[in-house]
């Protein structure tokens, strides 16, 4: 494009400069054929860019033919507008008579109208001038190549100002689904939109039980994500909502098993308050809804729900391959609940349809000592029945095991108290070294290089050499020197006042943090030293500072230092 050309349209001048005219320009090209950007865009596409509404009314008073133009991606002026916000242009470009209800409906490379880039950029004021020419709900509203309608775009954005103009014009439900099969109503729930969600279900009600590509209906959604006050509506209207099955023919869940996977038990009791009988229902496993929360790892939510009257009898109800919830916490290795361990139900011995008890899917798990405290729960579950039938089963390989594991774990405990010994004795040569830093540091502090002023001046008790940026970074380095050897103490304290024993079930995670604890103090002692060779440094160099040879030297014999903590570091 002429450069003179793109810079008018750019600027939006219309002024005759020397041997440029804006009519000539025109009239040239349209005889010739019209210049374009590498993108495409003529010269209406680029005074639609920058907002230039005078400029775009007098080229197409010129030429028209320009309105309806597309770039490389298929865009007319009115998307670039209407994707930016140029609302002044926007209404210029539908000032036309005869031309724009064509121009709004004009497509580009993925199908989205001006309708879908006003949508998705958020621009009300030009969805309001483009839904005036839209009254047609049937071929105004098409969806584009990802089956986005200009609807579901302000949906799933949350954009409820243009939802609402778009459900005023758009009368019937028609072209509701987007991708995935999902309605507008899917998405807004899916984005936790509630007021679009509300403005949709007002609009539509059986949208609620239209299903998705995976099964799922709205209100399966609504439970997932956890918004109570939706559900409570959607089943104050339909109560049959809530039994509908979400998933494939062969692999399916519930509305109960949503909430119960998800551990809410507030959604659950929105549930049972609408639908009481609920509770009963399986999914394609046959699992109940204790399955689930077990097997997600919601232990409180099963102490919560383990109040309810009903819970007792799904204790040991059994899913399609016969296993009881206490089956599938032995098999995930997690913690039995207290209230499964007392509960009288889960006492009963209970096999599978491979013939195994709790016990015996615990013990095919490898020796861990979870799996040692598993094992125990299960047994002080089942009694000496479950025990027994294990010594019968596996007479030598799990005796063996556990006596394994418990001569394991008394080397590791050896182990880790001879490392403890290890790691006290050097923090005692720590603290000492880290007391000394601070000891210097504080002092050094009080009696700064170079002195104080004492005469009678207005700075009077500040320090002479307090402009000079050595000096400065004397002060921030001793500082951090003192600083991060007061925190490698206070951490040894800590660690001093830690208890050592290894051997109780409580602590056996805690070593972990004993080391963890030595290494940050050891850090913070090695940046401790770091910033005292500096201190020293910088004040050496401020208080030598007009002897230029002198204060080098220091600097060279201080870096001296640094080199040497390298070299320990890398081949020690």
């Amino acid at each position: 494009m002429d450069p003179r050309m793109y810079n008018a349209a750019k600027k939006g001048s219309t002024m005759e400069d020397g041997d440029f005219s804006l009519v000539d320009y025109l009239k040239r090209e349209e005889e010739n054929g019209y210049q374009v950007t590498p993108k495409g865009n003529t010269i209406l596409h680029v005074a639609a860019l920058f907002g230039q509404r005078g400029f775009v009314g007098e080229v197409l008073k010129i030429t028209p033919v320009l309105l309806c133009y597309k770039n490389k991606k298929n865009e007319t002026a009115l998307h670039i507008a209407a994707n930016l916000g140029r609302s002044e242009v926007v209404s210029e470009l539908l000032s036309l008579g005869g031309e724009e209800t064509i121009l709004v409906r004009m497509t580009d490379d993925i199908g989205d109208t001006a309708l879908h880039k006003a949508v998705r950029s958020g621009h009300i004021d030009i969805v309001r001038m483009l839904m005036k020419l839209l009254l047609d709900p049937e071929h105004d509203f098409p969806a584009n190549k990802a089956e986005e309608t200009p609807l579901y775009l302000a949906a799933e954005s949350g954009f409820h100002d243009a939802l609402i103009e778009i459900l005023n014009v758009c009368k019937e439900p028609t072209y509701v689904t987007g991708p995935s099969n999902r309605t507008p109503l899917h998405a807004a729930i899916i984005q936790e939109h509630t007021e679009c969600v509300r403005s949709l279900w007002q609009w539509n009600k059986p949208l609620c039980e239209e299903l998705d590509r995976w099964g799922w209906n709205s209100l399966h959604y609504a439970v997932k994500q956890g918004l109570k006050q939706i559900v409570s509506d959607m089943l104050g209207w339909k109560k049959s909502l809530a039994y509908l099955p979400a998933g494939s023919e062969n692999d399916w869940t519930t509305t109960f098993h949503i909430a119960a996977s998800e551990g809410d038990m507030l959604m659950i009791y929105v549930l049972l308050n609408r639908c009481p009988d609920c509770w009963e229902m399986l999914n394609s496993n046959g699992q109940n809804a204790l399955h689930v929360a077990l097997l997600n790892g919601h232990e409180m939510f099963v102490s919560v729900f383990y109040g309810s009257a009903f819970c007792n009898s799904l204790v040991d109800e059994a899913d399609n391959e016969g296993n009881t919830p206490l089956h599938l916490l032995a098999a995930s290795g997690d913690n039995v609940p207290q209230m499964i361990l007392d509960n009288p139900r889960a006492k009963k011995m209970a096999f599978n349809k491979q013939n195994q008890t709790p016990l015996d899917i615990a013990l095919s798990r490898t020796w861990t000592r979870k799996k040692e405290k598993l094992v125990r729960d299960i047994c002080s579950i089942n009694g000496q029945l479950g025990q027994r039938d294990f010594m019968v089963k596996r007479k030598a390989e799990p005796i063996g095991n556990i006596q394994q594991m418990k001569e394991d774990d008394d080397d590791k405990a050896k182990r880790v108290k001879i490392e403890i010994e290890k790691f006290i004795k050097s923090s005692q040569l720590h603290v000492v070294v880290a007391t000394l830093i601070m000891t210097v540091t504080f002092a050094a502090g009080f009696t700064l290089p170079g002195g104080l002023y004492s005469d009678d001046s207005p700075n009077k008790g500040m320090a002479i050499l307090l402009k000079r940026a050595a000096f400065r970074a004397f002060v921030i380095s001793d500082v951090l020197a003192f600083s991060c050897s007061a925190g490698a103490i206070f951490i040894y304290f800590f660690l001093a006042n830690m208890d050592t024993e290894y051997d109780e079930e409580p602590k056996r995670d805690w070593f972990k943090s004993f080391r963890r604890s030595y290494i940050i103090a050891g850090n913070l002692q090695l940046w401790a030293m770091a910033a005292v060779v500096v201190a020293f440094v910088t004040g050496m160099y401020a208080t030598l500072e007009n002897s230029l040879a002198l204060a080098v030297s220091v600097c060279v014999i201080g870096s001296v230092s640094f080199l040497m903590y390298f070299s320990i570091f890398f081949w020690v």
